[in-house]
Protein backbone atom coordinates (compact mmCIF):
# COMPACT_ATOMS: atom_id res chain seq x y z
CA UNK A 1 0.00 0.00 0.00
CA UNK A 2 1.39 3.55 -0.64
CA UNK A 3 2.55 5.26 2.05
CA UNK A 4 3.32 9.43 1.80
CA UNK A 5 6.47 11.20 3.26
CA UNK A 6 5.42 10.55 7.00
CA UNK A 7 4.99 6.81 6.44
CA UNK A 8 1.07 7.12 6.60
CA UNK A 9 -0.87 5.07 4.28
CA UNK A 10 -2.69 7.41 1.77
CA UNK A 11 -5.91 6.25 2.72
CA UNK A 12 -5.66 6.73 6.32
CA UNK A 13 -6.16 10.81 5.18
CA UNK A 14 -9.23 10.14 3.90
CA UNK A 15 -11.11 7.04 5.46
CA UNK A 16 -11.47 5.42 8.72
CA UNK A 17 -11.58 1.79 7.89
CA UNK A 18 -9.31 0.53 4.90
CA UNK A 19 -11.70 -0.20 1.55
CA UNK A 20 -11.23 -2.78 -0.95
CA UNK A 21 -11.42 -0.59 -3.46
CA UNK A 22 -9.74 2.65 -3.98
CA UNK A 23 -10.47 5.78 -6.80
CA UNK A 24 -7.00 5.61 -8.56
CA UNK A 25 -6.49 9.24 -8.40
CA UNK A 26 -5.97 9.07 -4.35
CA UNK A 27 -2.67 7.61 -5.32
CA UNK A 28 -1.83 10.14 -7.66
CA UNK A 29 -2.01 13.03 -5.71
CA UNK A 30 1.56 12.21 -3.98
CA UNK A 31 3.45 12.94 -7.16
CA UNK A 32 2.44 16.54 -6.81
CA UNK A 33 3.93 17.85 -3.23
CA UNK A 34 4.45 21.12 -4.74
CA UNK A 35 0.70 21.92 -6.00
CA UNK A 36 -1.21 19.72 -3.89
CA UNK A 37 -1.84 19.65 -0.53
CA UNK A 38 -4.61 17.30 1.19
CA UNK A 39 -2.63 16.17 4.73
CA UNK A 40 -5.19 18.72 7.13
CA UNK A 41 -2.44 19.10 9.64
CA UNK A 42 -0.44 20.00 7.25
CA UNK A 43 -2.80 22.93 5.80
CA UNK A 44 -3.92 24.09 8.91
CA UNK A 45 -0.07 24.84 9.98
CA UNK A 46 0.17 27.45 7.23
CA UNK A 47 -2.39 29.57 8.97
CA UNK A 48 -1.07 33.27 8.81
CA UNK A 49 1.94 31.70 7.05
CA UNK A 50 0.35 31.26 3.38
CA UNK A 51 3.21 33.95 1.83
CA UNK A 52 6.27 31.56 3.82
CA UNK A 53 4.39 28.39 1.58
CA UNK A 54 5.19 30.73 -1.75
CA UNK A 55 8.12 32.41 -0.48
CA UNK A 56 6.50 35.66 -1.39
CA UNK A 57 4.26 38.22 -0.41
CA UNK A 58 1.74 38.99 -2.63
CA UNK A 59 -2.07 38.62 -2.61
CA UNK A 60 -3.97 35.91 -2.43
CA UNK A 61 -6.48 34.51 -3.68
CA UNK A 62 -9.05 31.64 -2.97
CA UNK A 63 -11.42 29.53 -4.99
CA UNK A 64 -14.21 27.09 -3.32
CA UNK A 65 -14.65 24.38 -5.36
CA UNK A 66 -12.87 24.48 -8.14
CA UNK A 67 -13.45 21.73 -10.49
CA UNK A 68 -10.47 20.64 -12.48
CA UNK A 69 -8.65 23.18 -11.59
CA UNK A 70 -8.81 25.16 -15.38
CA UNK A 71 -10.00 28.81 -13.77
CA UNK A 72 -7.55 29.08 -11.16
CA UNK A 73 -4.78 27.72 -13.56
CA UNK A 74 -5.57 30.62 -16.06
CA UNK A 75 -5.41 33.34 -13.47
CA UNK A 76 -2.18 32.40 -12.09
CA UNK A 77 -0.85 32.34 -15.40
CA UNK A 78 -2.00 35.74 -15.93
CA UNK A 79 -1.16 37.15 -12.59
CA UNK A 80 1.62 35.59 -11.64
CA UNK A 81 2.28 38.43 -9.03
CA UNK A 82 -0.67 36.70 -7.49
CA UNK A 83 -0.80 33.39 -5.08
CA UNK A 84 -4.00 31.53 -5.54
CA UNK A 85 -5.21 28.41 -3.52
CA UNK A 86 -8.35 26.21 -4.89
CA UNK A 87 -10.36 23.74 -2.60
CA UNK A 88 -11.99 20.70 -3.87
CA UNK A 89 -12.76 17.75 -2.78
CA UNK A 90 -12.69 15.37 -5.39
CA UNK A 91 -9.57 13.44 -5.93
CA UNK A 92 -9.11 13.08 -9.82
CA UNK A 93 -9.95 16.63 -9.65
CA UNK A 94 -7.36 17.96 -7.55
CA UNK A 95 -5.07 16.03 -9.34
CA UNK A 96 -5.88 17.11 -12.73
CA UNK A 97 -5.45 20.54 -11.35
CA UNK A 98 -2.78 19.99 -9.75
CA UNK A 99 -0.83 18.38 -13.28
CA UNK A 100 -2.11 21.42 -15.36
CA UNK A 101 -0.17 23.86 -12.40
CA UNK A 102 3.26 21.31 -13.21
CA UNK A 103 2.95 20.96 -16.29
CA UNK A 104 3.09 24.83 -16.71
CA UNK A 105 5.84 25.06 -14.41
CA UNK A 106 3.39 27.50 -12.18
CA UNK A 107 5.02 28.37 -8.50
CA UNK A 108 1.93 30.81 -7.54
CA UNK A 109 -0.86 27.89 -7.14
CA UNK A 110 -1.73 25.12 -4.96
CA UNK A 111 -4.60 22.88 -4.64
CA UNK A 112 -6.19 21.90 -1.54
CA UNK A 113 -8.09 19.10 -0.44
CA UNK A 114 -10.63 21.02 1.82
CA UNK A 115 -14.37 21.86 2.13
CA UNK A 116 -15.15 25.91 2.02
CA UNK A 117 -16.91 25.84 5.41
CA UNK A 118 -13.56 24.94 6.90
CA UNK A 119 -11.63 28.39 5.95
CA UNK A 120 -11.06 29.54 9.18
CA UNK A 121 -8.95 26.73 10.78
CA UNK A 122 -6.05 27.21 7.58
CA UNK A 123 -6.59 31.09 6.47
CA UNK A 124 -5.53 33.81 9.68
CA UNK A 125 -7.40 37.36 9.69
CA UNK A 126 -7.17 39.38 6.86
CA UNK A 127 -5.01 37.20 4.68
CA UNK A 128 -7.09 36.85 1.83
CA UNK A 129 -7.29 39.39 -0.82
CA UNK A 130 -9.68 37.44 -3.33
CA UNK A 131 -12.34 34.78 -3.16
CA UNK A 132 -13.93 33.27 -6.22
CA UNK A 133 -17.15 31.26 -6.06
CA UNK A 134 -18.22 29.81 -9.57
CA UNK A 135 -21.31 27.63 -10.40
CA UNK A 136 -22.25 26.71 -6.82
CA UNK A 137 -25.04 24.73 -6.45
CA UNK A 138 -28.02 26.32 -5.99
CA UNK A 139 -29.91 23.61 -3.93
CA UNK A 140 -33.47 24.29 -4.77
CA UNK A 141 -35.63 23.95 -2.23
CA UNK A 142 -32.57 23.79 -0.02
CA UNK A 143 -31.58 27.00 0.01
CA UNK A 144 -30.06 26.77 3.78
CA UNK A 145 -27.24 24.54 2.35
CA UNK A 146 -25.76 27.22 0.02
CA UNK A 147 -22.25 28.31 -0.07
CA UNK A 148 -22.86 32.03 0.02
CA UNK A 149 -24.80 32.56 3.05
CA UNK A 150 -24.62 34.98 5.86
CA UNK A 151 -22.23 32.65 7.35
CA UNK A 152 -19.84 32.54 4.54
CA UNK A 153 -20.15 36.27 5.28
CA UNK A 154 -19.04 35.88 8.94
CA UNK A 155 -15.82 34.15 7.59
CA UNK A 156 -15.22 36.51 5.01
CA UNK A 157 -15.16 39.13 8.13
CA UNK A 158 -12.14 37.27 9.49
CA UNK A 159 -10.43 36.43 6.57
CA UNK A 160 -10.77 38.55 3.73
CA UNK A 161 -8.73 42.20 3.98
CA UNK A 162 -10.49 45.56 3.99
CA UNK A 163 -11.23 46.06 0.06
CA UNK A 164 -11.02 42.66 -0.96
CA UNK A 165 -13.68 41.24 -3.59
CA UNK A 166 -15.88 38.20 -3.51
CA UNK A 167 -16.73 37.73 -7.38
CA UNK A 168 -19.44 34.79 -8.25
CA UNK A 169 -21.03 33.75 -11.10
CA UNK A 170 -23.82 31.59 -11.40
CA UNK A 171 -26.22 30.28 -14.01
CA UNK A 172 -28.88 30.49 -11.77
CA UNK A 173 -31.29 33.38 -11.94
CA UNK A 174 -32.78 33.06 -8.45
CA UNK A 175 -29.29 32.86 -6.73
CA UNK A 176 -28.32 35.80 -8.51
CA UNK A 177 -30.89 37.92 -7.37
CA UNK A 178 -31.12 36.06 -3.89
CA UNK A 179 -27.20 37.43 -3.59
CA UNK A 180 -27.60 40.52 -4.50
CA UNK A 181 -30.69 40.82 -1.65
CA UNK A 182 -28.36 39.17 0.62
CA UNK A 183 -25.31 41.64 0.60
CA UNK A 184 -27.52 44.65 0.14
CA UNK A 185 -29.06 43.42 3.95
CA UNK A 186 -25.05 43.41 4.91
CA UNK A 187 -23.54 46.10 6.65
CA UNK A 188 -19.93 45.57 5.62
CA UNK A 189 -20.05 44.34 2.20
CA UNK A 190 -21.83 46.10 -0.86
CA UNK A 191 -22.30 45.01 -4.68
CA UNK A 192 -20.13 46.96 -6.68
CA UNK A 193 -20.66 45.44 -10.19
CA UNK A 194 -23.26 43.16 -11.16
CA UNK A 195 -24.78 41.90 -14.96
CA UNK A 196 -27.16 39.01 -15.87
CA UNK A 197 -25.19 38.49 -18.58
CA UNK A 198 -21.36 38.76 -18.30
CA UNK A 199 -20.74 37.47 -21.73
CA UNK A 200 -22.48 40.83 -23.23
CA UNK A 201 -21.03 43.24 -21.09
CA UNK A 202 -18.08 45.02 -20.50
CA UNK A 203 -16.46 42.08 -18.43
CA UNK A 204 -16.63 39.59 -21.27
CA UNK A 205 -13.34 40.06 -22.45
CA UNK A 206 -11.23 39.92 -19.14
CA UNK A 207 -13.52 37.04 -18.31
CA UNK A 208 -11.91 33.44 -17.70
CA UNK A 209 -14.32 30.49 -18.20
CA UNK A 210 -14.49 27.41 -15.88
CA UNK A 211 -15.08 23.76 -17.48
CA UNK A 212 -18.47 23.95 -16.31
CA UNK A 213 -19.30 27.21 -18.10
CA UNK A 214 -17.70 26.28 -21.28
CA UNK A 215 -19.26 23.40 -21.42
CA UNK A 216 -22.87 25.16 -20.20
CA UNK A 217 -22.17 27.35 -23.10
CA UNK A 218 -21.92 24.89 -25.76
CA UNK A 219 -24.94 23.59 -24.79
CA UNK A 220 -27.97 25.83 -23.54
CA UNK A 221 -28.79 29.39 -24.63
CA UNK A 222 -28.90 30.70 -21.31
CA UNK A 223 -27.42 34.00 -20.03
CA UNK A 224 -24.41 33.60 -17.36
CA UNK A 225 -24.86 35.80 -14.28
CA UNK A 226 -22.14 37.32 -12.12
CA UNK A 227 -21.33 39.82 -9.37
CA UNK A 228 -18.22 41.27 -7.48
CA UNK A 229 -18.50 42.31 -3.69
CA UNK A 230 -16.62 44.33 -1.75
CA UNK A 231 -15.88 44.12 1.80
CA UNK A 232 -16.09 47.80 3.40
Amino acid sequence: MLKDKKGKEIWEYFFEKPKKNYNKYMFEMVNYPDHLMFDNEEVDSYKGKWNEFFNNENDIYLEIGCGSGNFTVKNAEEFLDRNYIALELRFKRLVLGARKAEKRGLKNILFIRKRGETILDFFAENEVSGVYINFPDPWEGEEHKRVISEGLFDKLDVILKENGKLFFKTDHQQYYEDVLELVNGLDKYEVVYHTDDLHNSEKASENIRTEFEQMFLSKHNMNIKYIEILKK
